[in-house]
């Protein structure tokens, strides 16, 4: 399946007025990687299965991070399927209703707070705030958004969704979210 560029980065920027020039990845934060960035930098225990999103570079040069009041809209026009805790906040599922070799599209926001007004069910459109980044004070992970996305057969019902099912599955296919936002 050929993903193309989204609004996803436009939409955050817009939401939350930030003067935006570019994302900034540490190697840990990127899709496929074995190892942390954060803590010890060690071995993760599988590969990375998505994309953090956590600092950028802001308009006038400085380096900033995104923050607890950070929203976060949803990728492509669908709907919320599933909101279950993750290890530093939780994580909201979202079936994007798109066909591929009788697999449908997900994208996955995790370590968030789901916005008050969206339930699961809920049709949403592309650029709608589903959530906000949660506070992780103490926590030896800082606070980030991190977005995977993922073909799951048709077969699996989304209520038997979860990172255990999907870091277990042989049957789903995890695809780069830096192609499309």
């Amino acid at each position: 399946m050929k993903l193309t560029k989204t609004d996803f980065t436009k939409n955050l920027i817009r939401i939350n007025s930030l003067q935006f020039k570019k994302w900034i990845f540490d190697p840990g934060m990127l899709f496929m990687s074995r190892s942390k960035w954060w803590g010890d930098k060690g071995p993760r225990k599988g590969p990375h299965i998505g994309l953090d999103l956590f600092g950028y570079e802001a308009a006038d040069g400085t380096n900033k991070t995104i923050d607890a009041y950070t929203k976060v809209p949803i990728i492509y026009e669908g709907r919320i399927v599933g909101c279950i805790k993750d290890f530093l906040g939780y994580s909201i599922f979202a079936d994007h209703e798109v066909r591929e070799r009788k697999s449908r599209l997900f994208t996955i926001y995790g370590h968030v707070l789901k916005e008050s007004d969206i339930s699961v069910g809920d049709r949403v459109s592309e650029g709608t705030v589903i959530a906000s980044l949660n506070k992780t004070s103490g926590e030896s992970v800082p606070g980030h958004i991190h977005i995977s996305v993922v073909l799951i057969p048709e077969t699996i019902p989304s209520e038997a969704l979860s990172w255990t099912f999907l870091n277990e599955a042989d049957n789903v296919h995890f695809l780069d979210p830096a192609m499309i936002i």
